[in-house]
């Protein structure tokens, strides 16, 4: 391997000498190594960390190669481990070596390439949803995915899998999260797979996109997307409420439209809440800038620090300072008010708690309330407080709360 140039990372992972060096913790002809990464361009460099990285992990895995040999699952649970941790792993385009009995690790690459091309290639190889999660009919109880083929499918307190999906898009599910990843062997294109997560009352969830901006959902939401990774926007349409880190991407905008509100950014984090019974949608702007707009095309940036607010059936758009924790205390299952109504408080409750308040009392709406509630306390606690310090009385029939005055 005389000129980097000419070589890749499959070359390198042919290359006896930088696997033995690499198993070797780095002692084996290490000035050797050394003096050819002084060498290299920043492209290059990636090329010869990555590499490494694969080699490493490897290592780490203390594979038994009689073991791996005779179970296909467990080679391609390592493949995916590996290229979770790598993202660069070209499966289909390197090259199968011939080892060395002493070279265990790489052997084991071997093995990797060979099964991840036929993962690739090979339809009987190609994994689902259907493989992985419960089918089940749309309910309001459980958090579901919705795919392009509009099945559902149910998250459960148990499920934790990992798989490739025939577009080479690596999901990884489990009861609290949902992570897309991009790997080299991506074929993507406009009009790839669109998802639908859908978090019911109760519950939150989160996830990440294919180009890393995530997303924390909180009870009670719906998110829409797809894993383009070549459209001129990332769009996602959003009902509920939802945290978002965007990733930064200033040739492609992230775009998420909650009903008629339009918000614009290259890459920040904001909250975004529009729930029906609230009339409105509002974003909240915790750092960066972002724009937004209305049906009618009149737009305006916000600073951090600031809410933008657009009234159902209303054009315009209302500015103002806020308390950022506030708006965003519901990510660490929190609620902070203050001189808030009450009638306004038990909407966010509805949806924290799965019930319906049914205030029967024209007075009681309009107290008002300053202070936290923490999720953990069951609600009974916060009908207590109400019963004790306003006088408040409350009956329970099902899913129903009622307040009134004895």
């Amino acid at each position: 391997m005389s000129k980097i140039e000419k070589h890749n990372i499959n070359d390198l992972l042919n290359d006896d000498k930088f696997i033995i060096w690499v198993t070797s913790n780095f002692k084996t002809n290490n000035h050797f190594w050394m003096n050819f990464k002084s060498e290299l361009d920043t492209e290059d460099l990636k090329k010869f960390d990555n590499a490494t990285l694969i080699l490493s992990k490897l290592k780490t895995l203390n594979i038994d190669d009689s073991k791996s040999v005779k179970s296909e699952a467990f080679i391609k649970q390592q493949y995916i481990n590996l290229l979770e941790a790598s993202n660069k792993i070209k499966s289909s385009k390197l090259k199968v070596l011939r080892p060395s009995n002493f070279l265990k690790y790489a052997a084991a690459v071997i093995l990797l390439i060979s099964i991840a091309t036929m993962y690739f290639t090979s339809t009987k190889n190609t994994t689902s949803f259907a493989e992985h999660l419960t089918k089940t009919e749309y309910n309001n109880t459980d958090i579901l995915i919705q795919t392009s083929t509009y099945e559902y499918f149910k998250i459960s307190e148990d499920t934790n899998s990992k798989w490739l999906l025939k577009n080479g898009v690596l999901v990884n599910v489990n009861s609290e999260t949902i992570n897309f990843i991009s790997t080299d062997n991506l074929i993507s294109n406009k009009n790839d797979d669109a998802f639908k997560i859908i978090v019911p009352k109760g519950k939150k969830y989160a996830l990440t996109l294919i180009d890393g901006t995530a997303i924390e959902l909180n009870s009670n939401s719906t998110i829409s997307f797809n894993n383009s990774t070549i459209s001129k926007q990332r769009k996602v349409d959003l009902s509920g409420e939802a945290f978002f880190d965007v990733a930064h991407n200033k040739k492609r905008p992230f775009i998420v439209q909650s009903s008629d509100l339009k918000i614009e950014v290259l890459g920040t984090e904001f909250n975004v809440s529009n729930y029906e019974n609230d009339g409105y949608t509002s974003t909240t702007l915790i750092n960066g800038s972002i724009n937004v707009s209305n049906p009618h095309g009149e737009n305006q940036k916000i600073k951090p620090g600031t809410q933008a607010k657009l009234y159902h059936n209303q054009n315009k758009i209302i500015v103002q300072n806020v308390n950022v924790q506030n708006e965003v205390s519901w990510t660490m299952n929190r609620m902070i008010f203050e001189n808030e109504k009450l009638e306004n408080i038990v909407t966010r409750l509805d949806n924290w708690y799965n019930v319906s308040f049914i205030l029967k009392d024209e007075k009681i709406k309009q107290f008002r309330f300053t202070g936290t509630l923490k999720k953990e306390n069951e609600l009974i606690h916060f009908l207590q407080m109400l019963k004790y310090t306003e006088g408040i009385s409350y009956k329970i029939i099902e899913n129903k709360v009622e307040l009134f005055f004895n």
